[in-house]
């Protein structure tokens, strides 16, 4: 995009910084799991830095296909649409307000550290980190300090938690499950199944026989995205999955795990008492995955009287990454989150299987072959790689 004053040049000759405090696009980042936002941290400069640098600034946000306007002079910043900027809300009434609170101020070429007057960061934990780094490039830090208003804080929890857990956090509390899981399983005390396959005949005849399963029958949604309540839509999964090329071709023990998977992968949006206060819908709620790990772990080590290892840990990662396939080629979720997540060739025609059904069953428009396949070739290639000679 051309910058028609000032320097010149194209949008990416220049530092963007924003002059809002929450952005919009960070909420993009953390709804879509690209990043957690506990690590993101935030730069925060005088407003004088206009007057060390060359400098333009736009009244709208500069990544649209209709350009904003630019400007290079300071008696235009009333144009800029304050009100919008200075909101603190989490969306805006229209697209042209949301461009408008997004307005940049680019500085050419580059900023010096020096001239940061603030870090705002998530918690402590974080401030010291950033201060050990500082201390180990041996720079002066700036104040460096919390500020909930530059971050998007849970809709519905009372302690300040991220409104979605990104792929940092996710993979941790997938590993916390499974290191709490493994040494439990095979000691239920009283099983209702003697093994998985038992689990799964019982639950293919009877969706409710599980507590959490129960919970999802006629659990009304409020998300757009979905047509049916979320044990029909659980069922409409298990169905597709079925129907799929990739599930036929896993072999017999994997077919049953994932379909298990399949069964299990909402249970997460439950139980109905979580909605008595939304008139007893489901809210959309991109955290339902890892919300799901806990009662994965108490159907493993209390349902079944005999599991191996491997089982366990497969349901506990497809439930937990049963949207990612679905959010990479949907939203820009990140490859190296898949390429991280899976050890081989089986667990990724898994995931696939599973992702693939979970699209059918909301929305088979949404179903991008093409793109599935440059995943799929991209992860293979990226596994050899990881092979040892």
């Amino acid at each position: 995009m051309d910058v028609a004053c000032g320097c010149g040049g194209v949008v990416h000759d220049y530092v963007p910084l924003y002059f809002c405090k929450l952005s919009l696009m960070l909420l993009a980042v953390v709804t879509n799991k690209i990043a957690d936002q506990p690590l993101i941290i935030h730069f925060q400069f005088p407003i004088d830095i206009m007057n060390q640098y060359p400098c333009v600034f736009t009244n709208a946000s500069a990544n649209t296909a209709k350009p904003p306007l630019f400007y290079d002079d300071f008696s235009e910043l009333e144009q800029l649409n304050w009100d919008a900027i200075d909101s603190l809300k989490w969306s805006m009434p229209s697209d042209s307000l949301k461009q408008a609170r997004q307005a940049e101020l680019l500085i050419h070429r580059k900023i010096d550290i020096s001239s940061i007057s603030k870090i705002i960061v998530w918690n402590n934990a974080i401030k010291e980190e950033v201060l050990q780094m500082y201390k180990e490039a041996n720079l002066p830090a700036p104040p460096v300090a919390g500020d909930r208003y530059h971050y998007y804080i849970d809709f519905y929890g009372s302690n300040r938690r991220s409104i979605v857990t990104g792929p940092f956090c996710i993979k941790q509390a997938y590993q916390k499950t499974i290191e709490d899981l493994i040494p439990e399983i095979n000691q239920a005390s009283s099983p209702q199944f003697d093994r998985l396959a038992s689990m799964l005949d019982r639950i293919r005849n009877d969706f409710g026989c599980l507590p959490e399963t129960e919970e999802l029958i006629n659990l009304k949604t409020n998300n757009w995205t979905h047509k049916d309540d979320v044990g029909t839509h659980t069922l409409t999964v298990v169905n597709e999955l079925q129907e799929l090329e990739e599930f036929r071709a896993l072999d017999q023990r994997d077919k049953l795990i994932v379909e298990v998977a399949a069964y299990l992968h909402d249970i997460g949006k439950g139980p109905k008492s979580r909605w008595a206060k939304k008139s007893g819908k489901q809210e959309r709620d991109a955290d339902h995955p890892i919300k799901a790990l806990p009662m994965l772990k108490r159907i493993l080590t209390e349902e079944i009287e005999t599991i191996t290892k491997r089982s366990a840990m497969l349901i506990c990662k497809l439930v937990c990454y049963h949207d990612l396939v679905g959010d990479i080629i949907g939203k820009s979720r990140r490859i190296e989150e898949l390429i991280d997540v899976v050890e081989d060739e089986s667990e990724l025609n898994m995931l696939i299987a599973l992702g693939k059904a979970d699209i059918q069953a909301i929305h088979p428009d949404w179903l991008n072959e093409t793109r599935i396949v440059e995943v799929r070739n991209r992860v293979l290639d990226a596994l050899k790689s990881k092979m040892p000679d």
